[in-house]
């Protein structure tokens, strides 16, 4: 192979991969070599723009309320799994008195506490709940602020090391978080040491997208950056409306010079007759054109609303170009990014752990037998997603339990209720439909 075929072999490996090569398409900047200390890095200052954003603009706001209330809705609905009827009664009505007196602070119950950490992991990427003991020795959850995790402290240590405020052991598992006593809220939050606090004490929850990565991202962090350009956008689209409103006319002479001797009218009325004087016309100005704003916004929302995995229709609540189709179609995607993040997130980092932990004090306090608390699961439903169309999704299920595709239970369970719940409701109820009565 002579001298020019090897060059050309060698621009023609060199272009195989754009991503890979140089060139005018990318420019040096536009490289992430290591996202697990990036994040560790620069969250800080992302969290502090998107809680302004999530403040001050009302398209960041929309998409940390929408996230937060689909991921916890009104909170999940849990028993234990056991056939003893008698124990599961025991558990789910313990259970459900203490749901009410779950937060440390006496203000939100349960649902309450984990809708406020939802939106702590939305908008600054992560959430910290404190396990504590209440006076009577019962447990309760305290939401602490992400700044309280003192993310200064990076260091090794002789059993592991602590990254941004989180000591791990040589597995690479949390063992203690360095927690700030205030918030910093305070103003002498700053000049508060912060306290090792054991990691089985401390509930943290935020989204893994990268090995080693120990602190979360806000999910605005992709599309701040637009966000704030979208706010832009509308501060000049208002500027240029009120610029093109500013209509006003003109008297001029023979000669095209403004009238100074006449006083003319304030303004003019729909249908109204003016009569000028000799040898007086009226000019108009043309103020610049209103347009190509509106669609250019909506390609920035699309963009937007891609970005943070939420449907364009729950971004901007419109609806007006939406049918039965389509809306199966994207929500149905979004649903299911819901229940994923439901089981890897809500589920795994808060419930199950919470759990755990509510089992043990309920056996320290000899309301359950230990080895009792020790191996009961829980089953854990989600309050069911409103139907697009109720009695089409109806048919559909009753189809399948008729064809054996699925069950009463899994049905029920998708609507967030309890089966064993249902049928003593339905055994108690003296209600008969029309098509059982004989």
């Amino acid at each position: 192979m002579g001298l020019i075929d090897r060059m050309r072999a060698a621009a023609h490996a060199f272009r195989s991969i754009e991503a890979g090569g140089s060139g005018q398409r990318w420019s040096r900047g536009k490289v992430l070599r290591s996202p697990a200390r990036e994040i560790t890095t620069r969250r800080q200052l992302a969290a502090e723009r998107a809680a302004w954003l999530a403040m001050n603009d009302a398209t960041a706001a929309a998409i940390v309320s929408h996230w937060s209330s689909n991921l916890v809705s009104d909170g999940p609905s849990i028993v234990p799994r056991t056939a003893d009827a008698a124990l599961r009664q025991h558990v789910s009505d313990a259970w459900s008195r203490w749901w009410d007196r779950a937060d440390a602070e006496g203000r939100d119950d349960l649902a309450g506490v984990l809708t406020r950490a939802a939106r702590g992991i939305v908008a600054s990427g992560e959430a910290f709940l404190l396990m504590e003991a209440d006076e009577a020795g019962e447990l309760v959850l305290r939401s602490i602020a992400p700044e309280q995790v003192d993310a200064t402290m990076t260091r090794p240590v002789a059993d592991g090391s602590i990254v941004a405020g989180i000591q791990m052991d040589v597995r690479g598992r949390p063992a203690r978080f360095w927690i700030r006593p205030a918030s910093d809220a305070m103003p002498a939050a700053y000049a508060l040491a912060a306290q090792p606090v054991d990691a089985g004490d401390v509930l943290h929850a935020f989204r893994r997208d990268h090995p080693g990565q120990v602190r979360g991202l806000s999910w605005l962090a992709p599309v701040a950056t637009k966000l704030d350009q979208l706010a832009e956008l509308d501060d000049s689209a208002l500027a240029l409306a009120q610029t093109a409103a500013l209509f006003a006319g003109v008297l001029t002479n023979a000669s095209g010079q403004p009238a100074d001797d006449i006083s003319p009218a304030s303004g003019l009325s729909p249908g109204a007759l003016v009569e000028l004087p000799p040898g007086l016309d009226v000019k108009f100005s043309a103020p610049p054109a209103f347009t190509g704003a509106d669609a250019l916004r909506r390609e920035m929302l699309r963009t937007i609303a891609a970005g943070v995995g939420l449907p364009f229709e729950l971004v901007t609540a419109d609806l007006s170009a939406v049918n039965y189709s389509s809306m199966r179609a994207g929500f149905g995607e979004f649903r299911k990014r819901v229940d994923v993040l439901r089981r890897t997130l809500v589920e795994a980092q808060i419930v199950r752990p919470l759990w755990r932990r509510w089992l043990t004090i309920e056996a320290l306090h000899g309301r359950i037998a230990p080895n009792v608390a020790g191996s009961l699961e829980p089953i854990i439903a989600w309050p069911a997603w409103l139907p697009i169309d109720p009695a089409k999704d109806v048919e559909a299920d009753i189809a399948a339990l008729s064809a054996g595709l699925t069950s009463r239970a899994e049905l029920v369970a998708k609507r967030g209720r309890d089966i064993a719940e249902l049928d003593a409701e339905l055994a108690a109820d003296p209600f008969i439909p029309k098509e059982n009565k004989k």
